[in-house]
């Protein structure tokens, strides 16, 4: 239920509860002082003294004379045992017999009025009336009226106003505590939880986790905030991560620079000298600083093409391609500097030709550092690289699988980092960038590569290509 819904049931309840106990209370209250008498037994089939009554009638029909008879008279009133009980008879609306009623004719019912009344007021009381209407002998009008005195309304209401009084306060109070209590439990809680969310955030503590009470406005709240702590602290994590790879990358840059810089100061300094005095050795030394200065150079080329990937700013022209003519073109062009490797390389594809879109120039960058990473890692007379590719329902999965020694396994998710490099790379010059660039461009077709051991020996890249739909898109 939304907060809106609650607060207007709650105000609700708040007028319309103590409204309906007003109106139980005036219907008790109008019970208790006899104002409903279809609660009790009162009438002819069941007066408090229907022989009494019964008898009156009786006289009044058939033995009129003693009507007269003040002693048969008050015998009959000695019969009533209820002291607010009270028989008048009137003839012409004059009494001729009375118990000890305090009321004056011109205050008792006139003829005409047979029947039973509930509640009547005479002389300020409350009655309760039953009236028998008859003719005397001589033609004249009678009345035998039967009072049932129900005490003054006043009186009586005056008794129980201070108990109804203290009863409807203590209802509203009870209402309004309990109302209050449920309604702001359900508001309070929740903030409750924002509040200590919050302070923990401004301690920098992120580790924890918010769950909505509610499903109401705050509910939906404690979620959005609960989502906004957990992208606050992946953005945390990220930059932390960014930060960590800026001063990693700046150090790996400063020795990776260093090294070779070092290495041609020495040559050249060794020139200058005098070291270098055959034209045989100056030639070597030139030849090895001409090295450094190209390795220099290449990693200069990485660090650049690292950095636009990395800032989204290397442009991607993407067309349809044919996978599998795609690599066997590839592989063909490559095929004779792998023999001077002693590098055998095959070529598996599927049946099927599906089409991917791709960047051809980043995907050539993508095999010549994969392949150039295999070789480094080869170091046995004859050496294995295979190729082959896979058709998934909306991707092309390429893998490449090299004869090498492997990877150890922890270090498998590592070699996809910048400046990563294992130890035949740090002998043979690997910058620690190719893979990390691979992963990137490959990032950016939309795919995704990964790294696992071969069972027989080797490591094996998937890398994985989306293929064009009909209107030449990538699945979604």
């Amino acid at each position: 239920m939304s907060i809106r819904r609650r607060l207007f049931f709650s105000n609700a309840a708040m007028v319309l509860f103590p409204v309906v106990i007003i109106f139980i209370i005036i219907i008790l209250l109008n019970m208790v002082l006899g104002g409903n008498q279809h609660f009790r037994s009162w009438g002819p089939q069941g007066t408090q003294d229907p022989e009494v009554f019964s008898n009156l009638i009786r006289i009044a029909s058939l033995e009129q004379d003693k009507l007269y008879d003040q002693e048969y008279m008050d015998n009959i009133s000695n019969q009533i045992n209820k002291p607010t009980l009270e028989f008048i008879v009137l003839k012409k609306q004059e009494v001729l017999y009375h118990t000890d009623t305090p009321l004056q004719k011109e205050e008792l019912p006139t003829f005409g009025n047979e029947g039973y009344d509930p509640v009547a007021w005479l002389d300020g009381k409350q009655y309760a009336v039953h009236q028998h209407d008859f003719y005397f002998d001589d033609g004249s009008e009678g009345s035998i009226i039967l009072l049932d005195r129900k005490g003054s309304f006043v009186n009586s209401a005056r008794a129980l106003f201070p108990i109804i009084f203290i009863s409807l306060i203590l209802l509203l109070i009870i209402t309004n505590v309990l109302l209050s209590y449920f309604t702001s439990k359900s508001i309070l809680q929740p903030i409750k939880q924002l509040s200590e969310a919050s302070a923990k955030i401004k301690q920098g503590s992120l580790d924890f986790s918010m769950k909505p009470v509610s499903k109401d406005e705050l509910g939906q709240l404690v979620q959005s905030f609960d989502e906004m702590r957990e992208q606050l602290k992946e953005s945390i994590e990220m930059r932390d991560r960014y930060e960590n790879n800026r001063k990693k990358l700046i150090a790996n840059i400063s020795h990776d620079l260093k090294t070779p810089m070092t290495s041609i100061l020495g040559y050249v300094e060794g020139i200058q000298v005098g070291v270098a005095n055959t034209p045989d050795k100056q030639r070597r030394y030139l030849d090895i600083i001409s090295t450094k200065a190209n390795y220099m150079n290449r990693l200069i080329d990485e660090l650049f093409l690292y950095s636009k990937l990395d800032l989204n700013k290397l442009p991607f022209h993407f067309e349809e391609v044919n996978i599998n003519e795609f690599m066997q073109d590839y592989l063909d062009d490559i095929q004779g500097s792998l023999e001077e490797d002693h590098i055998q390389v095959t070529l598996t594809t599927d049946d099927i030709d599906s089409p991917v879109r791709v960047d051809r120039d980043k995907l050539v960058r993508v095999l010549e550092n994969i392949i150039s990473n295999s070789i480094k890692h080869m170091e046995n007379d004859q050496n294995e690289l295979q190729v082959s590719t896979k058709n998934r329902q909306k991707e092309m999965e390429i893998m490449i699988t090299d004869s090498g020694p492997g990877m150890q396994e922890e270090r498998l998710e590592d070699i996809f980092s910048s400046f990563y490099q294992g130890e035949s790379s740090r002998h043979k010059g690997g910058s620690g960038l190719g893979l990390s660039i691979a992963a990137q461009i490959i990032e950016a077709h939309g795919g995704s590569i990964w790294a696992e051991n071969v069972p027989d020996g080797g490591l094996r890249i998937h890398f994985t290509l989306q293929k064009s739909n009909e209107s030449g898109d990538w699945y979604e």
